[in-house]
């Protein structure tokens, strides 16, 4: 290499190494800088004619080259710590898990190939005295005692969990660096980077593999809801990742229920844009536990049909809502919308209506003191809805405290608040006010002196996002779009720019006059409707109309949609809040990992309580486990190990101590499933990390290394930072850039007097 011909050694010894002089500063040193200096000032007398700037050049020039001299009558060294040859080892482990055997880069040869010839060739050569000891690992790390052991079979990669165990538990000598050899698939156990670096161990990653596998598609996230309500829609959530050609395809996607097919359409998938993530809406059915598999139905060339499908398991189980509504006037849209609620036995709906200026009234309330005072009397009281709905109600109902328990709600409690339009709402009720107007999805404006509620004929328009959200999902299969078909809205309320987290689900466009049968003038361009964004734990929506209730009476007695509509805008809102105790359960190779989170009323972490569940295994067997406090955070957990494949269900079994409140609508008994014994594994996420192993690297002072490319690897082993160590002093007074500076400083002041006319 190039810097180590210049600088006669490799960068990892300037790297660790310091800068020294091995001579003496004697009489010889000072004789030399005398006899420098001297002809420098004699020589000096010809430059006495040029400016200032001219001359300090040169004497700059002539002080630099004489350094340059004095530095190599002076010695120079460079003092390193090398490894002690035969006193260290140096582990090389070796990735075994099912995804080695797939080809490496376009070679016919696979991956495990590739590394069995490195760790025969190069490897053992770049070790220099240091002994090598093989490993391998997959779902476990193995010593491995020759190479023809090592086979790609295994079906999960722990690659941070074993390098860990190796680095913090080797015993067969002092350990100077590890050299992993690997794709960087790691889809199993999960280990702080911390540990690993605080080993002090450099760990050097031969990345092996290729980064694009030409013409794979692959599932590469599913996202669904643990639990649903019977015969509601459930929206899961895509991520797909492509490799395709230069030609637009379009693939097929399914959700199936074993044989049953929930759910099925159509989407192309671009070459220009790798990863696509989408929704895709399919019904719960009946109550029961469900295992609901996404599957891609790709081209048949597809060299990874392992990666197509997803499974994910759902306890549809009836599950309630609580949820406010506070309306300062009388009107149709207040109405419909306890009309509407009403055919969901799930939702709770509690109303407060003022219907004149002294007087109100309450409707679904659970005791009489409950919105006595119009709001809720605490933040405690307030936590107990999922979803609070404000129709035309003035800011100035509620005072300043009112209003940041509104924001807290959203934030903390994570629940779901709506804004409708009005004549009292939005900017005509003041609402721009904080901290409320922080939280809702568009800017909100000064009130001013008319008001901005105005009558009209508004058609109502899914944009693109709105026709992949389940807020609009009224139709059948496939007719998504022909089912927005309604009638006129009658209002609208213009709205402040969206915020940039904000989607804008449906918009309006103005219908101005019609001039023939088909025909209709347009006024301006299409103006957002509703408008939705994640805030804190929560999300907020604004709905720009309060005449919605138009779907319904103008619209035959069967048709649903009014209904449909509503029931999925509260059930979306009022499902994501943040339950007061939550029990997680996730399968990671052969053991359960459970963990259980306890609010009090105020949704404050409680951590002075004690905690058990109860596991069933798949064959009915049950046993209860005390769920220790994990350390640094405010919940209980616990890593159970296993021993039978199959779906396993951990239900709280009990609590000791202050306990929180039992969630208003929601059922006491928590109970989650996972299924253990995942396979197929090692096809998803087949690709080079390289990302990962280069981190992996830096992390521990190691460095990445591409394996037609290791003519570095021996030097920085070499001079490893671990390890046991001899102390050496490497001559520089012969390194080439030493002498090449000397010349480019004497050309240099020898060019620029000759220019100037100097010589």
């Amino acid at each position: 290499m190039w810097f180590e011909w210049l600088f006669k050694y490799p960068r990892q010894a300037y790297a660790q190494g310091e800068m020294a002089f091995a001579g003496d500063f004697g009489v010889l040193w000072w004789a030399a800088a005398a006899v420098l200096l001297t002809l420098g000032i004699v020589f000096g007398r010809r430059v006495a004619r040029f400016s200032m700037l001219r001359r300090a050049t040169v004497y700059l020039l002539q002080i630099a080259a004489v350094a340059v001299l004095l530095t190599l009558i002076a010695e120079p060294v460079l003092e390193v710590t090398r490894l002690a040859p035969g006193a260290n080892t140096v582990a090389v482990l070796v990735d075994s898990s099912q995804s080695m055997a797939l080809p490496a880069e376009t070679d016919e040869k696979t991956r495990m190939d590739v590394a069995k010839r490195l760790i025969g060739d190069e490897i053992q050569a770049a070790s220099g005295g240091s002994r090598v000891a093989l490993f391998h690992f997959d779902d476990a790390l193995r010593q491995a005692d020759t190479v023809a052991e090592l086979q790609p079979d295994g079906d999960r990669s722990r690659l941070l969990e074993s390098l860990t165990r190796l680095a913090t538990h080797y015993d067969q000598g002092a350990l100077a660096a590890v050299i992993v050899v690997t794709d960087g698939a790691h889809n199993g156990g999960s280990v702080g980077w911390e540990t690993l670096a605080e080993t002090g161990i450099p760990v050097h990653s031969i990345g092996i593999g290729a980064a694009v596998i030409p013409g794979d598609v692959e599932l590469a996230e599913l996202v669904l809801p643990s639990r649903a309500s019977p015969h509601t829609q459930v929206a899961a959530r895509l991520v797909i990742r492509h490799s395709l050609p230069d030609a637009s395809e379009e693939i097929r996607l399914r959700v199936l229920d074993g044989e049953s097919v929930l759910a099925a359409e159509s989407i192309s998938l671009d070459p220009s844009s790798p990863t696509v993530a989408t929704d895709i809406v399919f019904p719960s059915g009946d109550a029961g536990l469900k295992e609901v598999t996404v599957v891609l139905e790709a081209a048949p060339g597809d060299p990874l049909p392992g990666n197509n499908a997803q499974s994910a398991l759902l306890d549809v189980d009836r599950d309630r809502y609580r949820v406010l509504y506070l309306e300062g006037e009388p009107r149709w849209e207040f109405k419909f919308i306890r009309r509407a609620t009403a055919e969901d036995d799930d939702i709770e709906l509690v109303t407060w209506l003022r219907t004149t200026p002294r007087k109100t009234y309450r409707q679904g309330t659970s005791d009489p003191d409950e919105l006595a005072g119009g709001f809720p009397e605490s933040l405690e009281a307030l936590y107990r809805y999922n979803m609070v709905i404000i129709g035309s109600l003035p800011a100035t109902s509620l005072n300043d405290e009112q209003h940041d328990w509104l924001a807290r709600f959203v934030a903390e409690r994570g629940g779901g608040l709506l804004a409708l339009a009005g004549r009292h709402a939005l900017d005509n009720g003041g609402w721009d006010v904080k901290p409320v107007a922080q939280a809702l999805p568009v800017s909100i404006a000064r009130p001013g002196k008319f008001v901005s509620y105005r009558r009209g004929n508004y058609e109502v328009i899914p944009t693109d996002d709105g026709l992949r959200s389940v807020l609009t999902d009224i139709g059948s299969a496939g007719a998504r779009e022909e089912a927005w078909k309604l009638p006129m809205l009658a209002d609208y309320q213009p709205l402040g720019a969206p915020k940039p987290g904000a989607t804008v689900i449906l918009e309006a466009l103005e219908r101005v006059r019609r001039v023939g049968p088909d025909v209709v003038v347009r006024g301006g361009p299409a103006k957002p409707l509703l408008v939705t964004q994640p805030y804190g734990y929560g999300r907020t929506a604004v709905l720009a109309t309060a005449s919605t209730w138009r779907w319904r009476m103008r619209t035959p007695p069967e048709d649903t949609r009014h209904s449909l509509f509503w029931r999925h805008l509260i059930r979306h809102f009022a499902g994501s809040a943040l339950p007061r105790r939550s029990l997680s359960l996730a399968a990671d190779g052969d053991a359960l990992d459970v963990r259980v989170a306890l609010k009090n009323p105020r949704f404050e972490p409680l951590t002075d309580t004690a905690v058990t569940v109860q596991v069933t295994a798949p064959d009915g067997e049950s046993f209860d486990v005390a769920l220790p406090r994990i350390a640094g955070e405010s919940a209980f957990g616990e890593t159970l190990p296993v021993a039978t494949p199959g779906i396993y269900r951990v239900e709280m079994a009990g609590i000791a101590g202050p306990a929180p409140m039992a969630e208003g609508g929601r059922p006491d008994a928590l109970a989650a499933l996972a299924r253990v014994g995942e396979t197929n594994l090692e096809q998803f996420g087949a690709t080079l990390n390289e990302p990962l192993l280069r981190r992996l690297a830096e992390t521990t002072g190691g460095a990445y290394w591409r394996p037609d490319d290791l003519s570095g690897l021996a030097d920085a082993l070499a001079f490893s930072s671990a390890g046991i160590h001899e102390r050496q002093q490497l001559p520089l007074w012969n390194a080439p850039f030493l002498f090449l500076l000397l010349v480019l400083l004497k050309c240099t002041e020898w060019s620029l007097r000759r220019y100037w006319g100097g010589i």
